[in-house]
């Protein structure tokens, strides 16, 4: 596939598709196990005994498997160079049109799964029987009322309670506004790179330590820029080393090592809180790990092949869908099974939450997209028109969204 057919359709970025779409799933699986205040690193305190199930899930590698709070990390890292793309790749970039296509683009199918969210609060009083503190009491609604709705919809200054993954939509719609900022950044950086990526995990480790959202969670947007900026060099170097006989050695061991990195604080035990520098310092390398393993899914063949499989394309297409709807249907599950083992209200919940994703993709994330990019147009018509722009000085620019950012948005 040549580099202009590549830039142009965005072809080989369908692996980060099913990327997203594991990453996902391990978002699902890590509240499913919230709902268990003995799972490590729930609110409230988790304690696994060495040797028992929940110590190995939550401290050796399995650890991957719901490992939801780094793999919010991926989709930022995923979000900041799919969005960034098209803005260093595209001359005449229509400002005017991206930013309200952008905001309908997140915010249609956010209003939608907060009166969702509404619906799955009212349907059963949810009066915790666990203690105060943890996941389950912390993420209830006995008291429902409208004004959570409110609360929920006002992602940059409101309150997430009814539909607990919306605290992450607030660092994408900041990201979504602030494009141009981290674009002429990444651009900045182009060819002191690393050092620009080196910047990220050190802003990263000190919002870590100082407890600031915007300083831990921003910079992994950075690194997906600076990669959308250097994406020739990150595929000339892929295509140098899938010519070399080591070449799958070498992928394997970036895909395996930034795997380990994106999960290392839980790698070192339980201890990790008695070494006060250690943790946030493991923080700081996560967006690294992520970007290790965006390059391994778009450089390493048979990686790329797994992530372009169709069980984990079907799971990016839901992907975004899932991440809004499945909070509220498994504290739902978890009250109308009451008294049951806590696994037991999973079995309902998992498949309730991707027949619902499914079904919202279809109702209204793909709506969103056409509404997106009417408005988009809309504004960008207005823009001319109010200001006498010349329609072939304009062509360029009234393009949509392409293939990948409209896949790759959450």
């Amino acid at each position: 596939m040549d580099e202009k057919s590549v830039t142009k359709n965005g072809a080989r970025l369908t692996a980060l598709d099913g990327l997203r779409g594991l990453a996902a799933v391990v978002v699902l699986l890590h509240h499913a196990f919230y709902t268990n205040p003995e799972f490590p690193g729930a609110p409230g305190g988790g304690h696994a005994p060495v040797g028992s199930p929940m110590w190995w899930i939550s401290y050796t590698p399995l650890k991957l498997a719901t490992a939801g709070m780094e793999s919010v990390i991926v989709f930022f890292v995923l979000s900041g160079l799919v969005v960034t793309l098209p803005v260093v790749r595209r001359r005449g970039f229509d400002w005017v049109a991206y930013f309200p296509r952008r905001v309908v683009r997140l915010m249609v199918p956010v209003v939608a799964s907060v009166i969702l969210a509404a619906a799955w609060v009212a349907a059963i009083p949810q009066v915790s029987t666990q203690a105060n503190g943890t996941w389950l009491s912390n993420s209830s609604t006995p008291n429902f009322s409208w004004e959570y709705i409110v609360k929920a919809v006002d992602l940059l200054g409101g309150d997430g309670q009814i539909n607990n993954p919306l605290w992450s939509l607030r660092w994408e719609l900041a990201f979504s506004l602030l494009l141009p900022v981290f674009a002429i950044a990444a651009l900045a950086v182009r060819r002191w790179w690393i050092g620009g990526l080196a910047l990220a995990c050190a802003l990263t480790w000190l919002g870590a330590r100082a407890g600031s959202a915007e300083l831990e969670y921003l910079p992994a947007f950075f690194v997906g820029a600076v990669i959308a900026v250097r994406l020739d060099l990150v595929r000339n170097a892929a295509d140098r080393i899938n010519r070399r006989w080591f070449r799958h050695p070498l992928w394997a061991l970036l895909t395996v090592g930034s795997a380990l990195l994106l999960i290392a604080p839980w790698l070192v035990g339980p201890g990790v809180g008695q070494i006060l520098e250690l943790d946030p310092v493991l923080k700081g390398l996560v967006p690294i790990a992520a970007a290790g393993l965006v390059v391994a899914a778009l450089g390493w063949t048979p990686l790329r092949a797994l992530f372009e499989s169709r069980p984990l394309q079907f799971l990016g297409a839901i992907s975004f869908s899932l991440y809004l709807v499945h909070v509220p249907i498994i504290i739902f599950s978890t009250y109308l099974f009451a008294g049951q083992a806590w696994y037991v209200p999973l079995l309902f919940a998992i498949p309730l939450a991707v027949l619902v994703a499914v079904g919202f993709r279809w109702l209204i994330e793909k709506r969103s997209h056409g509404w997106s990019k009417a408005v988009g147009a809309w504004a960008s018509d207005r823009y001319r028109t109010w200001f006498g722009r010349e329609d072939g000085e304009e062509e360029g620019r009234r393009q949509s969204a392409p293939a990948s950012e409209e896949r790759v948005v959450g």
